[in-house]
Protein backbone atom coordinates (compact mmCIF):
# COMPACT_ATOMS: atom_id res chain seq x y z
CA UNK A 1 0.00 0.00 0.00
CA UNK A 2 2.74 2.35 0.83
CA UNK A 3 4.67 1.20 -2.24
CA UNK A 4 1.82 2.02 -4.65
CA UNK A 5 1.24 5.38 -3.11
CA UNK A 6 4.84 6.25 -3.36
CA UNK A 7 4.91 5.17 -7.02
CA UNK A 8 1.85 7.32 -7.71
CA UNK A 9 3.58 10.30 -6.21
CA UNK A 10 6.68 9.61 -8.26
CA UNK A 11 4.50 9.36 -11.44
CA UNK A 12 2.73 12.66 -10.69
CA UNK A 13 6.00 14.39 -9.97
CA UNK A 14 7.39 13.28 -13.35
CA UNK A 15 4.39 13.76 -15.65
CA UNK A 16 2.51 16.78 -14.17
CA UNK A 17 5.16 19.30 -15.18
CA UNK A 18 5.20 17.80 -18.66
CA UNK A 19 1.39 18.00 -18.87
CA UNK A 20 1.34 21.53 -17.57
CA UNK A 21 3.95 22.54 -20.08
CA UNK A 22 1.97 20.98 -22.94
CA UNK A 23 -1.25 22.66 -21.78
CA UNK A 24 0.45 26.03 -21.45
CA UNK A 25 1.90 25.64 -24.94
CA UNK A 26 -1.52 24.75 -26.30
CA UNK A 27 -3.12 27.80 -24.70
CA UNK A 28 -0.33 30.02 -26.00
CA UNK A 29 -0.66 28.65 -29.51
CA UNK A 30 -4.43 29.06 -29.36
CA UNK A 31 -4.08 32.64 -28.08
CA UNK A 32 -1.52 33.51 -30.76
CA UNK A 33 -3.73 31.94 -33.40
CA UNK A 34 -6.66 34.09 -32.30
CA UNK A 35 -4.45 37.18 -32.26
CA UNK A 36 -3.19 36.37 -35.72
CA UNK A 37 -6.72 35.85 -37.06
CA UNK A 38 -7.89 39.14 -35.55
CA UNK A 39 -4.84 40.88 -36.97
CA UNK A 40 -5.48 39.39 -40.37
CA UNK A 41 -9.11 40.53 -40.28
CA UNK A 42 -8.08 44.01 -39.15
CA UNK A 43 -5.46 44.18 -41.90
CA UNK A 44 -8.04 43.13 -44.47
CA UNK A 45 -10.49 45.76 -43.18
CA UNK A 46 -7.79 48.39 -43.23
CA UNK A 47 -6.80 47.51 -46.80
CA UNK A 48 -10.45 47.61 -47.91
CA UNK A 49 -11.00 51.02 -46.29
CA UNK A 50 -7.78 52.31 -47.87
CA UNK A 51 -8.79 51.07 -51.34
CA UNK A 52 -12.32 52.54 -51.02
CA UNK A 53 -10.89 55.87 -49.81
CA UNK A 54 -8.49 56.02 -52.75
CA UNK A 55 -11.32 55.26 -55.19
CA UNK A 56 -13.57 57.98 -53.76
CA UNK A 57 -10.72 60.47 -53.69
CA UNK A 58 -9.98 59.81 -57.34
CA UNK A 59 -13.68 60.17 -58.24
CA UNK A 60 -14.07 63.44 -56.31
CA UNK A 61 -10.93 64.84 -57.90
CA UNK A 62 -12.17 63.88 -61.37
CA UNK A 63 -15.57 65.51 -60.72
CA UNK A 64 -13.95 68.69 -59.43
CA UNK A 65 -11.67 68.85 -62.45
CA UNK A 66 -14.64 68.34 -64.81
CA UNK A 67 -16.70 70.98 -62.97
CA UNK A 68 -13.83 73.46 -63.16
CA UNK A 69 -13.36 72.88 -66.88
CA UNK A 70 -17.12 73.15 -67.51
CA UNK A 71 -17.33 76.39 -65.51
CA UNK A 72 -14.45 77.90 -67.45
CA UNK A 73 -16.05 76.81 -70.73
CA UNK A 74 -19.43 78.29 -69.74
CA UNK A 75 -17.77 81.50 -68.63
CA UNK A 76 -15.93 81.79 -71.93
CA UNK A 77 -19.18 81.14 -73.81
CA UNK A 78 -21.04 83.68 -71.69
CA UNK A 79 -18.36 86.32 -72.16
CA UNK A 80 -18.53 85.82 -75.90
CA UNK A 81 -22.30 86.38 -75.90
CA UNK A 82 -22.50 89.48 -73.69
CA UNK A 83 -24.98 91.90 -75.29
CA UNK A 84 -24.04 95.51 -75.80
CA UNK A 85 -26.04 97.95 -73.65
CA UNK A 86 -28.77 100.03 -75.21
CA UNK A 87 -27.96 103.62 -76.03
CA UNK A 88 -29.32 105.95 -73.41
CA UNK A 89 -31.54 107.87 -75.77
CA UNK A 90 -33.51 107.27 -78.96
CA UNK A 91 -32.53 103.66 -79.38
CA UNK A 92 -33.91 102.53 -82.71
CA UNK A 93 -35.13 98.96 -82.99
CA UNK A 94 -38.21 96.84 -83.21
CA UNK A 95 -40.02 95.72 -80.07
CA UNK A 96 -42.91 93.39 -79.32
CA UNK A 97 -44.85 96.38 -77.94
CA UNK A 98 -44.61 98.18 -81.28
CA UNK A 99 -46.77 95.87 -83.33
CA UNK A 100 -50.45 95.64 -82.55
CA UNK A 101 -53.73 97.47 -82.02
CA UNK A 102 -54.65 99.75 -79.16
CA UNK A 103 -57.78 101.59 -78.05
CA UNK A 104 -59.00 103.47 -75.02
CA UNK A 105 -60.52 106.55 -73.43
CA UNK A 106 -58.95 109.86 -72.48
CA UNK A 107 -59.43 112.73 -70.05
CA UNK A 108 -58.63 116.22 -71.26
CA UNK A 109 -57.75 119.81 -70.61
CA UNK A 110 -59.21 121.76 -73.56
CA UNK A 111 -58.86 125.27 -74.91
CA UNK A 112 -60.61 126.63 -78.02
CA UNK A 113 -60.38 129.87 -79.86
CA UNK A 114 -63.68 130.59 -81.61
CA UNK A 115 -65.17 133.43 -83.63
CA UNK A 116 -64.39 136.97 -82.55
CA UNK A 117 -61.17 135.63 -80.97
CA UNK A 118 -62.98 134.38 -77.86
CA UNK A 119 -61.09 131.78 -75.83
CA UNK A 120 -63.13 129.01 -74.23
CA UNK A 121 -61.31 126.56 -71.94
CA UNK A 122 -61.95 123.93 -69.31
CA UNK A 123 -59.58 121.80 -67.23
CA UNK A 124 -62.12 119.42 -65.64
CA UNK A 125 -61.22 116.21 -67.44
CA UNK A 126 -64.28 114.32 -66.21
CA UNK A 127 -66.91 116.97 -66.97
CA UNK A 128 -65.94 118.59 -70.27
CA UNK A 129 -66.55 115.56 -72.50
CA UNK A 130 -64.53 112.54 -73.48
CA UNK A 131 -61.85 111.42 -75.90
CA UNK A 132 -61.46 108.00 -77.53
CA UNK A 133 -58.80 106.60 -79.83
CA UNK A 134 -58.06 103.55 -81.94
CA UNK A 135 -54.67 102.92 -83.48
CA UNK A 136 -52.28 100.44 -85.02
CA UNK A 137 -48.56 100.15 -84.23
CA UNK A 138 -45.93 98.67 -86.44
CA UNK A 139 -42.26 99.02 -85.58
CA UNK A 140 -41.84 102.68 -84.53
CA UNK A 141 -44.82 104.31 -86.19
CA UNK A 142 -48.58 104.29 -85.94
CA UNK A 143 -51.80 105.28 -87.63
CA UNK A 144 -54.52 106.47 -85.29
CA UNK A 145 -58.11 107.64 -85.34
CA UNK A 146 -59.08 109.94 -82.47
CA UNK A 147 -62.50 111.33 -81.61
CA UNK A 148 -62.84 114.22 -79.17
CA UNK A 149 -66.23 115.45 -77.96
CA UNK A 150 -66.14 118.61 -75.86
CA UNK A 151 -69.05 120.44 -74.23
CA UNK A 152 -67.93 123.54 -72.33
CA UNK A 153 -69.83 126.16 -70.41
CA UNK A 154 -68.59 129.70 -70.90
CA UNK A 155 -69.08 132.52 -68.40
CA UNK A 156 -70.10 135.00 -71.08
CA UNK A 157 -72.56 134.67 -73.91
CA UNK A 158 -71.22 133.28 -77.18
CA UNK A 159 -72.51 134.20 -80.59
CA UNK A 160 -71.88 133.00 -84.12
CA UNK A 161 -74.06 134.23 -86.94
CA UNK A 162 -77.60 133.31 -85.78
CA UNK A 163 -76.47 131.15 -82.83
CA UNK A 164 -76.20 132.47 -79.28
CA UNK A 165 -75.67 130.83 -75.93
CA UNK A 166 -73.11 130.01 -73.23
CA UNK A 167 -72.41 126.35 -74.01
CA UNK A 168 -69.99 125.40 -76.78
CA UNK A 169 -70.01 121.94 -78.35
CA UNK A 170 -67.09 120.75 -80.47
CA UNK A 171 -66.76 117.34 -82.14
CA UNK A 172 -63.34 116.52 -83.61
CA UNK A 173 -62.51 113.50 -85.77
CA UNK A 174 -58.73 113.37 -86.07
CA UNK A 175 -56.53 111.13 -88.22
CA UNK A 176 -52.88 110.95 -87.13
CA UNK A 177 -49.66 109.58 -88.52
CA UNK A 178 -47.26 109.21 -85.56
CA UNK A 179 -43.59 108.33 -85.09
CA UNK A 180 -42.45 106.61 -81.88
CA UNK A 181 -38.74 107.02 -81.06
CA UNK A 182 -37.80 104.62 -78.30
CA UNK A 183 -36.24 105.78 -75.03
CA UNK A 184 -36.27 102.49 -73.12
CA UNK A 185 -37.99 99.11 -73.24
CA UNK A 186 -41.29 100.52 -71.92
CA UNK A 187 -41.00 104.25 -72.55
CA UNK A 188 -41.47 106.08 -75.88
CA UNK A 189 -41.75 109.59 -77.19
CA UNK A 190 -44.17 110.29 -80.00
CA UNK A 191 -44.85 113.09 -82.43
CA UNK A 192 -46.91 113.33 -85.57
CA UNK A 193 -49.22 115.26 -87.84
CA UNK A 194 -52.73 114.79 -89.07
CA UNK A 195 -55.95 116.25 -90.29
CA UNK A 196 -58.94 117.25 -88.14
CA UNK A 197 -62.56 117.27 -89.24
CA UNK A 198 -64.51 119.44 -86.78
CA UNK A 199 -68.18 120.08 -86.13
CA UNK A 200 -68.88 123.12 -83.93
CA UNK A 201 -72.02 124.73 -82.60
CA UNK A 202 -73.50 126.58 -79.65
CA UNK A 203 -75.25 123.70 -77.92
CA UNK A 204 -78.39 125.58 -76.86
CA UNK A 205 -79.69 125.82 -80.43
CA UNK A 206 -80.78 122.14 -80.34
CA UNK A 207 -80.54 121.32 -84.04
CA UNK A 208 -77.96 119.23 -85.93
CA UNK A 209 -78.19 121.57 -88.89
CA UNK A 210 -76.57 124.25 -86.78
CA UNK A 211 -73.18 122.45 -86.76
CA UNK A 212 -70.43 124.28 -88.60
CA UNK A 213 -68.21 121.83 -90.48
CA UNK A 214 -64.55 122.79 -90.80
CA UNK A 215 -61.20 121.18 -91.59
CA UNK A 216 -57.97 121.83 -89.70
CA UNK A 217 -54.34 120.76 -89.82
CA UNK A 218 -53.10 119.22 -86.58
CA UNK A 219 -49.79 118.44 -84.88
CA UNK A 220 -49.26 116.34 -81.78
CA UNK A 221 -46.53 115.18 -79.41
CA UNK A 222 -46.27 113.37 -76.09
CA UNK A 223 -45.05 110.25 -74.32
CA UNK A 224 -46.19 106.63 -74.00
CA UNK A 225 -45.45 104.25 -71.14
CA UNK A 226 -46.30 100.53 -71.10
CA UNK A 227 -47.49 99.81 -67.57
CA UNK A 228 -48.15 96.15 -68.45
CA UNK A 229 -47.70 94.12 -71.61
CA UNK A 230 -51.29 94.99 -72.64
CA UNK A 231 -51.84 98.30 -70.83
CA UNK A 232 -50.28 101.65 -71.61
CA UNK A 233 -50.57 105.27 -70.54
CA UNK A 234 -50.58 107.73 -73.41
CA UNK A 235 -50.17 111.50 -73.00
CA UNK A 236 -50.84 113.78 -75.97
CA UNK A 237 -50.63 117.51 -76.53
CA UNK A 238 -52.30 118.43 -79.81
CA UNK A 239 -52.87 121.68 -81.67
CA UNK A 240 -55.27 122.18 -84.57
CA UNK A 241 -55.49 125.21 -86.82
CA UNK A 242 -58.35 125.79 -89.22
CA UNK A 243 -57.56 125.98 -92.93
CA UNK A 244 -59.66 128.76 -94.49
CA UNK A 245 -59.47 127.55 -98.10
CA UNK A 246 -60.76 124.09 -97.11
CA UNK A 247 -63.89 125.44 -95.47
CA UNK A 248 -67.11 123.78 -96.65
CA UNK A 249 -69.21 126.97 -96.48
CA UNK A 250 -68.81 130.65 -97.24
CA UNK A 251 -69.22 131.72 -93.61
CA UNK A 252 -66.35 132.92 -91.44
CA UNK A 253 -64.36 130.50 -89.30
CA UNK A 254 -66.13 129.33 -86.16
CA UNK A 255 -63.40 127.19 -84.51
CA UNK A 256 -60.14 128.93 -85.34
CA UNK A 257 -57.79 126.94 -83.12
CA UNK A 258 -57.88 124.10 -80.59
CA UNK A 259 -55.39 122.93 -77.95
CA UNK A 260 -55.92 119.70 -76.04
CA UNK A 261 -53.95 117.94 -73.30
CA UNK A 262 -55.21 114.36 -73.16
CA UNK A 263 -54.22 111.39 -71.01
CA UNK A 264 -55.40 108.13 -72.57
CA UNK A 265 -55.67 104.79 -70.82
CA UNK A 266 -55.17 102.33 -73.65
CA UNK A 267 -55.66 98.59 -73.88
CA UNK A 268 -53.06 97.06 -76.17
CA UNK A 269 -53.45 93.92 -78.31
CA UNK A 270 -50.05 92.69 -79.56
CA UNK A 271 -49.77 90.81 -82.83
Amino acid sequence: MHTSTWEGLIFQSKFCPIWNSIWENFLLVHFLTKINSYSKIKCIYFLLILVISLCFSAKIYAEESLSTETGKSDQRGFESRVAKPEPDFFFSGSSSELKGFYFGVGFRNVSFQVANDVNVSNSDGTANGIGTNLGYFWEEQALEYERQISIIDHTDSLSYETQTGQKLEVIQNNFWYILYPKISMKFYLHYGAGIQFTKTRIAATGSNTSYEDEIAIGAETGVTYFVLSNLKLFYRFSVGRQIPFLKTSNSSAFLKQSQLHTIFLNYYIPL
